[in-house]
């Protein structure tokens, strides 16, 4: 009998140690925030313009596009995206609804959304969501660690209050995020996977968007958020900062896919407080 109460009390005991070492979701998500340069530095950035270029093999033929993307705070954004000297796909939102027009082999699809739908996207394509999620009631919980890369990462749970969720991984020791998997949990046709519609070089601005904040609050968005795609996952890495940003730093280098389907994306211009003028994110 003594052996089996010492027993459970040992195992109490080490659960009780673990949760001490375990952080709170807000504190994770704070940590990171530090580490690309802080709450109130990325509340100074009123729009960023941002080019990047972006790679992946289709068919075995290497196809590259490029996207040009403008931002304003806190979460309006527009991306046009060119395929082969040709405008490809383009994405607007005034910050409460999403427009996509995506052009493929002659054929153009068109798609607003609103309401969470519209949500979930800005969520996926800001560069700092964690400035909206107390906005938008996004709930967040701590899931263990996990290796990303070799390297030991707390994930993080995320769900917006229709049930849409995802999940990202935050490096123990710097603090940075190295990762984001997305979830088919809760995703309908419209919001999940119809934002597909956004355009290739709109699903791989998201996390490298642009950064921004109302208050503390808020951020700039960058197109379809990469993981997105598939219900995939994306990794970021080469943090750098953005020109006049304010010490401010984004992941320019993100990958999707593996296999035989690997995309790659860089950012290859990243300038903030240009003068964005709201006509840019007008839907018509």
């Amino acid at each position: 009998m003594k052996k089996i109460l010492l027993t459970t009390l040992f195992i109490g005991l080490g659960l009780a140690i673990q949760a001490q070492d375990t952080p709170t979701a807000d504190a994770i998500i704070d940590k990171y925030l530090a580490a690309v340069g802080g709450k109130d530095a990325i509340a100074k950035i009123e729009d960023l313009n941002m080019g990047m270029a972006m790679e992946f093999d289709r068919n075995g033929q290497t196809m590259t596009i490029e996207t040009e993307m403008k931002h304003k705070k806190p979460n309006k954004f527009t991306t046009v995206s060119y395929a082969f000297g040709q405008e490809s796909g383009r994405t607007i939102c005034d910050g409460t609804k999403v427009s996509s027009v995506r052009s493929m082999m002659g054929n153009t699809q068109t798609n607003l959304f609103e309401g969470p739908d519209a949500v979930l996207q800005i969520l996926q394509s800001v560069v700092f969501p964690e400035m909206l999620y107390e906005t938008y009631n996004v709930s967040k919980t701590v899931a263990g660690k996990e290796d990303v890369a070799g390297k030991p990462a707390w994930k993080v749970d995320f769900a917006t209050t229709d049930g849409k969720k995802w999940s990202e991984f935050f490096d123990v020791e710097s603090g940075l995020k190295v990762k984001r998997a997305m979830s088919m949990e809760g995703m309908r046709q419209g919001g999940g996977q119809g934002g597909q519609a956004a355009g290739q070089g709109g699903q791989a601005a998201g996390q490298g968007g642009g950064p921004g904040g109302q208050g503390g609050r808020g951020g700039m968005g960058g197109g379809r958020g990469m993981g997105m795609m598939g219900g995939g996952n994306v990794t970021y890495s080469n943090y750098k900062e953005i020109k006049d940003g304010g010490g401010v730093k984004i992941p320019f280098t993100r990958e999707m896919g593996g296999g035989q389907f690997v995309m790659k994306a860089e950012i290859t211009s990243a300038k903030a407080n240009k003068g964005v003028k709201e006509k840019e994110f007008e839907i018509k």
